[in-house]
């Protein structure tokens, strides 16, 4: 890619890196796991936190209940291992579907746009199976997926499992005490809800605000508007009426038909697959009417654009599929980019996504509303997007106060002295509510130029930096100024200690919900 693009208005290039210092890069050891009794003091966390239908994965095992874990040959052996003895611990009746996704995928950036194509119509697939389960009655519970709505408040509860790799499940983000989750979730809500106006901004680019209007709300603003919620989410209001358990919306998933007024730019490097070009979104009430750069991701996304300009998709306040609608927000400060295979089959970037202070942005169609499905029952192209932010800061205008909701990526609750209070019963929360992972970006929060050594092909730097961090950690550490809280002395016995010896592992102890010592 040639430096004139270098010229364009809002590609971001800084003197020196404003985060540098503020934000250092952070990356965890990388723990080897050759067996899969060493997954288990993690499981056992999962296995007893209470069910929720979020993304933290909370399966509340039960003896004697009819549970189907639904894997494919993406999923790491050893985790699928892992979880059948955590559901032989536990005495449910099981089941395990394997499903073949024939080869493992190897992607880049501009895969996201053929995939997310796909991806809905999978979802869709999966909303459906889901019913027919419920008819059918044969299990009380199904672990699956690692995303996306799920139906709620429903005889068949649906849960997670998102644990792909060993890497990415030996983390404690697996073992973080689930009432404190919970609690950083609802700190994020509540502000979030009661804010006026929201202003996203993000050093690569993004500047965008929008009204938090009352219309948006029921009376007490505690939920969305039920007419809202019936036409956007009909059949699954219970799932549409409110966030979603580590993934709060930071904006409304739903349209308003005449106030729509978010105007500005969203941009970035990384979508829900892996690093894409530089991309540049410009937004005119919640209407995306420019994409610019983006390399061949862009211009799949322009194609997409121009093939659906003219199609008014239900639910819309305008014309065309490119609407922004979803600014959501990851609250688990231990979630971390993982380094294996890296950008493979699901070893992609929506893992990160649900780290604490990071924001997607998502465009296109509310997946898995029933506005989407309508739209693709009328033969309409159907289908979401999204840029990831790393360092945003969202700001709320409020009655009486104006307050920051994340700082350069800091979510801000992890700092809140009833949380922390609350966490200090499970141990020390300079540990627990401290991010384990920020990824190094040169000119953002180390050396370098934003341009040259980062945006112009952000693929090959991530997973030239993922591939040295992972074989040689403490040089890598040294040679982007990281900060090594969690790789030596105090901070690495904590990570890499799973939890109690419930399951015959020796393990240093992490104190958490599954001992509560």
């Amino acid at each position: 890619m040639d430096t004139p693009s270098k010229k364009l208005q809002g590609l971001p290039h800084y003197d020196s890196p404003p985060l540098r210092g503020k934000r250092p890069p952070r990356c965890p050891p990388f723990v080897e796991i050759n067996h899969e009794d060493q997954l288990l003091p993690y499981l056992e966390h999962v296995a007893q936190r209470p069910y929720n239908h979020g993304l933290n994965a909370c399966w509340d095992l039960k003896e004697g209940e009819r549970v189907l874990l639904r894997v494919d040959n993406w999923h790491s052996e050893l985790t699928i291992k892992a979880c059948e003895k955590i559901l032989q611990k536990y005495k449910v009746k099981y089941d395990i579907k394997y499903i073949d996704r024939g080869p493992v995928r190897q992607w880049v950036g501009a895969d996201e746009v053929e995939y997310y194509l796909f991806r809905t119509k999978e979802l869709a697939e999966w909303m459906d199976m889901w019913e027919e389960e419920e008819k059918r009655q044969m299990y009380d519970k199904i672990l699956m997926g690692y995303g996306g709505p799920v139906l709620a408040e429903r005889l068949v509860k649906i849960q997670r499992m998102p644990f792909i790799t060993p890497e990415i499940l030996a983390s404690p983000a697996h073992a973080m005490p689930i009432e404190v989750i919970n609690a950083i979730d609802k700190w994020t809500w509540d502000r979030i809800r009661s804010a006026k106006r929201v202003r996203i901004t993000d050093p690569e680019g993004t500047d965008i605000s929008y009204t938090n209007h009352d219309e948006y709300w029921d009376d007490k603003r505690e939920f969305y508007a039920p007419d809202l919620v019936a036409k956007t989410w009909q059949g699954n209001e219970q799932f549409g009426k409110t966030y979603l358990p580590g993934h709060i919306t930071g904006r409304p998933w739903l349209f308003h038909p005449t106030k729509e007024d978010a105007c500005g730019v969203i941009a970035g490097t990384t979508n829900h697959i892996a690093p894409c070009d530089w991309t540049q979104l410009i937004v005119e009430n919640s209407k995306i009417v420019q994409i610019n750069e983006g390399g061949e991701f862009g211009r799949q996304l322009r194609d997409v654009m121009e093939k659906t300009k003219d199609i008014q998709y239900p639910g819309f306040p305008d014309k065309g599929i490119m609407h922004w609608w979803e600014a959501s927000i990851g609250t688990n400060p231990h979630i971390h980019r993982p380094r294996k295979d890296f950008p493979s089959g699901f070893v992609n970037c929506l893992y990160e996504r649900v780290r604490s202070g990071v924001i997607h942005m998502g465009f296109g169609t509310i997946i898995s509303s029933m506005t989407e499905r309508e739209a693709a029952r009328a033969g309409h192209l159907v289908g979401h997007w999204h840029l990831h932010l790393y360092f945003p800061t969202y700001h709320t205008e409020r009655s009486g106060d104006n307050e920051n909701l994340i700082e350069n990526g800091r979510l801000l609750a992890l700092d809140d002295p009833a949380i922390r209070k609350l966490c200090s019963k499970y141990g020390d929360p300079d540990l627990w509510l401290d991010e384990s992972w920020n990824p190094a970006v040169p000119g953002i929060n180390m050396q370098g130029d934003y341009w040259d050594h980062y945006a112009r092909d952000p693929l090959h730097w991530v997973k030239t930096e993922l591939e040295v961090c992972r074989n040689y950690h403490p040089m890598f550490m040294k040679m982007v100024e990281a900060d090594g809280k969690y790789c030596s002395g105090e901070g690495a016995n904590w990570w890499k200690g799973g939890c109690c010896n419930h399951s015959g592992v020796s393990s240093s102890p992490l104190k958490g919900n599954c001992c509560g010592s």
